[in-house]
């Protein structure tokens, strides 16, 4: 009896195509309302999801630069940090929301930063947990952050929505690092 193998499920055309499709769908005029309505949505659904689909398409294209270079995994992971921190100002998800531009912009920037996971993850392991380790502290700080203040920090949401997304935040911080634990432990 064949294992269902979960490399398989991820390297099918039809998984990562279908993947990208669900990315962009809440930027289209029909859709537009889910990202609009909801802080939460945007920050803890789309964007994770573009970048999803963007490692996806890394994997089934087989993108690989090189990844014994320690020049090009450096920029990779550095452009997955900035490209997360700066979706996660306030400001740019004003801009994305009020202009279609900045929302292509987001767009095409979240898969590209997938597309450069593909390769920053196929290097070193303790350079990926020193990075992935990063990026659940900044899931942390900003997620509390938008929790506990009482500004509202992004225009065109209710702060109610702005506080779902900091405990969203953090939820996503603390299921990263069990996924990481539970991915060592195999590898161990």
């Amino acid at each position: 009896m064949n294992r269902f193998k979960f490399s398989k499920l991820i390297n099918n055309p039809v998984i990562v195509w279908l993947s990208l499709l669900l990315a962009i769908t809440p930027s289209t005029p029909s859709f537009k309302y889910l990202i609009d309505d909801s802080m939460a949505f945007h920050m803890l659904v789309q964007i994770p999801l573009l970048i999803l689909a963007g490692y996806l398409i890394g994997r089934y294209f087989k993108l690989n630069l090189n990844p014994r270079s320690l020049n090009i995994v450096l920029s990779c992971w550095l452009w997955f940090l900035f490209a997360t921190l700066f979706w996660m100002l306030p400001i740019s998800l004003d801009k994305a929301l009020l202009s279609y531009g900045w929302d292509f912009f987001k767009i095409i920037s979240l898969i590209l930063t997938g597309l450069l996971l593909t390769v920053a993850l196929s290097s070193s392991k303790i350079l990926s947990l020193f990075f992935i380790g990063s990026t659940v502290m900044m899931l942390f700080f900003i997620g509390y952050y938008y929790q506990d203040t009482t500004l509202r920090l992004c225009n065109s949401y209710l702060i109610e929505s702005q506080q779902n997304a900091g405990i969203g935040l953090i939820a996503m911080a603390f299921t990263i690092v069990f996924l990481c634990a539970a991915a060592l432990y195999k590898e161990a």
